[in-house]
Formats: structure tokens, C-alpha cells, sequence
């Protein structure tokens, strides 16, 4: 019995590794430095691809500067992860939001690692400037040229991985 093949594209880790670091090293030239714009860069090829949509692209870039404010120590982390929880929350709870913009929210909760104290206390860090949803950005874009919005969802849970590795690697802003 004979059966057709339907074409599909076939990429090796390698060239995975070698398109997400066209695409960051991209993003960074257009931004030049500004993470805030690196980040809104990336959302906004996510709402070109119709991997999310317009509310979407303004909630994760909100989180992001949530994350990125409470690295910068311009605001508590503790009340930051709270923050970017309740609005994960709410995301997931809706019922209506895109598959890929969880994967990014997740990754920007994610960001935060919530630890007890010495004293018993609760102990909320987070990296200096985290890398969690921007690499859960690009990861799901790079995804979804690959397999559509299930490569998305995919490619933004292991970017978001990805970025808590790097940012386990970098100072974290503790309160």
C-alpha cells in the first residue's frame, strides 16, 4: 500500500537555535537596547501571526513591565508576582484567551520564584531583567512557522523554560 507524504518542514535543533538567535539578535538591533520595545517587538509579530490578538499584546506587555519594574527594583516583587498572578488568573479563567498568550503569561508568572525566608517569611526574586516571557515570546513564534498555533503554544512553554534557566544564571532582585 502506498501513501502519500504531505510536506512539512523539517528543522534540526541546531537550526532552531540558529533561527532564535537571528530573531533575538533582530529584535534587539530594531530596539536598540530597549527592552520594553524588544518585548513589543516580539508581541507584535505574535498579533501579525494571529497568535494573539490586540488585548492580548497589551496584558502580556503590561506583565512584562511588571516583571521588568520589579527587577529594576523600581517595585516590590512581592507585590509584582501577586500582581502578574492575578492577571494570569484572570487570563485563564476567561476562557477565551489565545493558547499562546498563556504560554507568554505563564512565563512572566513563571519569572518569579517565590521561596520561605529564613525567618519563615515569604522570599519573592526575580532576575535582574528577566528573560522568561521574552524567550516564551520568541520561542512561540518561531513555533508557529513551524506547526501553527500548536508549534506556538509549544515553542513559547520551551522558550519561557529557557529564559528561567538564563535567569537562574543572573542576579535577582529579592524583598
Amino acid at each position: 500500500m502506498k501513501t502519500e507524504h504531505q510536506p512539512h518542514p523539517v528543522i534540526d535543533i541546531a537550526g532552531l537555535m540558529h533561527a532564535a538567535r537571528a530573531e533575538a539578535r533582530r529584535v534587539m538591533e530594531a530596539s536598540k537596547g530597549d527592552l520594553i520595545s524588544d518585548h513589543e517587538a516580539v508581541l507584535d509579530r505574535l498579533q501579525a501571526a494571529e497568535l494573539i490578538d490586540g488585548d492580548e499584546a497589551r496584558t502580556l506587555l503590561e506583565l512584562y513591565r511588571i516583571g521588568f519594574e520589579a527587577g529594576e527594583g523600581k517595585a516590590d516583587a512581592q507585590r509584582a508576582f501577586f500582581e502578574s498572578r492575578s492577571i494570569y488568573d484572570r487570563m485563564a479563567a476567561s476562557g477565551t484567551t489565545s493558547p499562546v498568550a498563556l504560554v507568554v503569561a505563564s512565563a512572566a508568572v513563571g519569572s518569579f520564584e517565590v521561596s520561605p525566608g529564613d525567618d519563615g517569611s515569604t522570599t519573592v526574586a526575580i532576575a535582574r531583567q528577566s528573560y522568561g516571557s521574552s524567550l516564551a515570546g520568541i520561542g512561540a513564534g518561531i513555533g508557529a512557522m513551524i506547526g501553527g498555533p500548536a508549534g506556538g503554544a509549544l515553542g513559547g512553554a520551551i522558550g519561557g523554560l529557557i529564559g528561567g534557566i538564563v535567569d537562574e544564571k543572573k542576579d535577582k532582585k529579592k524583598t
